[in-house]
């Protein structure tokens, strides 16, 4: 890529103006139906499944130029919408962005190609505390792709208006002062793990009692929820509709681009943390375009424009030379060892997901 990754950023885009002016970026971007996903087999092409905003939108016009390939990409807002979309037959994605705890449970039903570590030559640029995870040894079936965590966000001077001291832990999601300006992430382990969190319990529980007392929590919580959400975040954040969202560290650092109100914090008790994995389906259509995509994005100017767009951590070690001071100095998005003791990665639950879809369904039903 000719460039440096800051030219390759150019002038950072709000989620709103990105989708209002991709075409004047020139991008040859085309959106899929979200019925039955992309278009079966055609030639120079790559099918991606991907989350809102997760990629600087000139990094896919270059690979296009670069390769002559045609990309696609269908956004996606959960992991379990990521897993349902395989369980309803949608085989013609080359690359998914899946979580790790979902990477695990994809791997399992195999669902994942087994990855030809000699045609990712840029894999070794790779940070090594990401080199291998409790969900994929050795990365067998995944590209570490960006981590992050998931806390909390909001508008400082509602809390000074408020006369209120600003948020610390996870109880803020309760102050009714704060009703119908509120968001939670529409994501059942995100949004019942803050609630099991708040009672001191692990994201990945599956005790009945502490998850049943977390849907208790949250019916009593959801009349002062404006929306549960997770790809309107940003937007809601940005506009100051919402005054405090549950957040994806990298969506709330996106707001702030557009609202210098914003912050960003991870609650005194602890939060979860995530990396989110670049994975090639084993049904492919187009598993060489896959390749080529996993090792662009591991060059390190490429992951640091990424980065520096996206506002996502990246385990691209040799990205750092290229990185915005502003990103390394962050504490919320490179946070310091004592900082993540308090986090907490999803594990994969086994027959309990069904657990917490049910209590999800309750959640949203009631």
């Amino acid at each position: 890529m000719s460039g440096r990754a800051g030219d390759l950023g150019g002038r950072r885009l709000s989620r709103r103006r990105f989708l209002s002016g991709a075409a004047s970026l020139g991008a040859a971007l085309t959106l899929a139906s979200c019925a039955g996903g992309p278009a079966p087999e055609a030639a120079g092409q790559l099918n991606i499944y991907s989350w809102p905003d997760y990629i600087d939108p000139r990094i896919i016009p270059e690979f296009e130029r670069r390769y002559g390939i045609k990309v696609v990409y269908d956004t996606v807002s959960s992991n379990e919408g990521l897993l349902a979309k395989f369980q309803a037959g949608a085989s013609n994605y080359d690359i998914v962005v899946p979580s790790g705890y979902m990477v695990r449970q994809l791997t399992k039903m195999g669902l994942l190609l087994p990855l030809d570590r000699e045609r990712l030559p840029n894999f070794r640029h790779i940070c090594e505390r990401f080199r291998s995870a409790p969900f994929d040894p050795d990365c067998r079936y995944s590209v570490p792709y960006t981590f992050g965590t998931t806390g909390i966000a909001y508008s400082r001077s509602a809390f000074r208006r408020l006369g209120a001291a600003e948020p610390d832990d996870w109880d803020v999601f309760w102050d009714k002062r704060l009703s119908g300006r509120i968001t939670l992430l529409d994501d059942p382990r995100e949004t019942l793990g803050m609630a099991v969190k708040r009672r001191g319990h692990s994201y990945n529980t599956v005790d009945p009692g502490a998850l049943g007392q977390a849907l208790a929590d949250l019916i009593e919580q959801k009349p002062l929820t404006m929306c549960y959400t997770s790809d309107q975040v940003i937007v809601y954040l940005a506009s100051g509709d919402s005054l405090l969202s549950l957040s994806f560290s990298g969506d709330a650092h996106q707001a702030t681009r557009t609202n210098a109100d914003v912050n960003y914090i991870i609650p005194s008790s602890g939060a979860s943390m995530w990396v989110d994995n670049l994975c090639v389906p084993a049904s492919a259509p187009h598993k060489d375009s896959a390749y080529r995509w996993l090792n662009y994005m591991l060059e390190p100017e490429v992951a640091a424009a990424n980065a520096n767009y996206t506002w996502y951590a990246t385990p691209v070690a040799a990205a750092a030379r290229f990185l915005s001071a502003e990103l390394l100095s962050n504490k919320s998005l490179y946070p310091p060892p004592a900082v993540l003791d308090r986090c907490e990665e999803m594990a994969d639950l086994g027959s309990a997901i069904f657990l917490y879809d049910r209590l999800w369904t309750e959640l949203k039903c009631a």
